[in-house]
């Protein structure tokens, strides 16, 4: 778990720059516009994501927005899809209004001709003959007005089972964009938003079960190698990676991919003790794999994983249990030891670093 890392199999065109640098680079290169949501779009092509990265190619120079857009709207980035998620809640709004109109206008109709049978039958009972009379001429009228609401009926009936067909498949991706807004498009773990979700609902519910454990994991030299790897380089390594951890724990365990080198592990009714075998033991399942690279393999025990680990019991909050994992993790880094368990001292040293940051 602390073993030191083998060289990486070098590229030709393995030495770039920093993902930021080369993101801003791509941007400029083809003429993307700076926006927030189009940064995670390249984030993600750079990171190990190869269908974005092949996407965002065939379009060329000087890419229209909306073609970006749709490209993440695919693969369920999530801030696309909090833009997804208000354009489909739009045009819901626009839907309801064309249904409104709709039955308006059938409901004018249908007024329009109850009225002309009210003066029809008003004059027919002040003067039956003349009544018959005009009533004769009104025919041909009355018979154009009734073909009228009935083909507006079948025609309305017919728009409004469109429009309910067309509401069903905006549900349909409003169901898809929460989905994609709580899981990682390259692994299909939960995400960082679906993780604290998750640790309010259990301590909402869970908490005073038993104890349980959070496990924080960095995979060491796997953000380097996205980085300074062709796109896609990593994806593999990804997937191989999310099988590893989903492979380590029980059915009612939950997973997250957390970060790009990140990755979380919630584990109910856990000691202290079995944690920290459970870390281990990925950890070493880590070490001695050979993960897929191109048409190559990087070595067993070039990754390597950094841990730190809370205890439910320690924390009273979602966010002071996710905190003790995350000052735990940083201590394992800062002290070049492979894994820790929050406790005093890391709580302490957590303190110190605090003092001097604010001083």
């Amino acid at each position: 778990m602390s073993s030191k890392p083998t060289s990486v199999p070098k590229d030709p065109q393995a030495t770039v720059p920093p993902i930021t640098a080369r993101i801003a680079h791509v941007m400029a290169n083809l003429g993307i516009a700076g926006l927030p949501r189009n940064y995670e779009l390249l984030f993600e092509a750079l990171s190990g994501n190869a269908g974005v990265a092949r996407e965002i190619a065939a379009l060329g120079k000087a890419p229209e927005q909306a073609a970006l857009d749709s490209i993440a709207l695919r693969h369920s980035l999530p801030s696309h899809n909090v833009l997804a998620a208000g354009q489909a809640a739009g045009e819901a709004v626009r839907v309801l209004s064309e249904v409104a109109e709709t039955t308006e206008s059938s409901r004018r109709q249908r007024a329009a001709a109850m009225q002309e049978l009210e003066e029809i039958a008003a004059r027919m009972g002040k003067d039956p003959v003349l009544g018959i009379s005009d009533f004769a001429s009104d025919t041909v009228r009355l018979l154009s007005i009734l073909r009228d609401i009935l083909g507006a009926d079948r025609s309305a009936a017919t728009r409004i089972e469109d429009l309910h067909a067309h509401l069903d498949g905006l549900r349909s991706g409003l169901a898809v964009s929460r989905e994609a807004l709580t899981h990682d498009p390259v692994t299909g773990l939960a995400n960082h938003a679906a993780l604290l979700g998750r640790l309010k609902v259990f301590f909402q519910t869970e908490a005073a079960d038993g104890t349980s454990a959070l496990l924080l994991f960095r995979v060491e030299q796997l953000r380097e190698f996205a980085e300074t790897h062709p796109a896609g380089a990593a994806e593999k390594t990804l997937k191989r990676l999310a099988a590893i951890f989903r492979r380590s724990v029980k059915k009612d365990d939950f997973v997250a991919r957390t970060g790009p080198d990140l990755f979380c592990l919630l584990l109910s009714d856990v000691s202290r003790e079995i944690a920290v075998t459970i870390a281990r033991r990925i950890a070493g399942s880590v070490a001695e794999k050979p993960f897929p690279f191109m048409n190559r393999e990087l070595p067993a025990g070039f990754l390597t994983l950094t841990a730190g680990i809370s205890m439910s019991d320690s924390a009273n909050s979602p966010m002071m249990f996710y905190d003790q994992a995350d000052q735990a993790l940083a201590y394992a880094a800062e002290t070049d030891i492979a894994l820790r368990i929050y406790s005093a001292e890391v709580a302490d040293r957590a303190g110190r670093g605090y003092r001097n940051s604010a001083a």
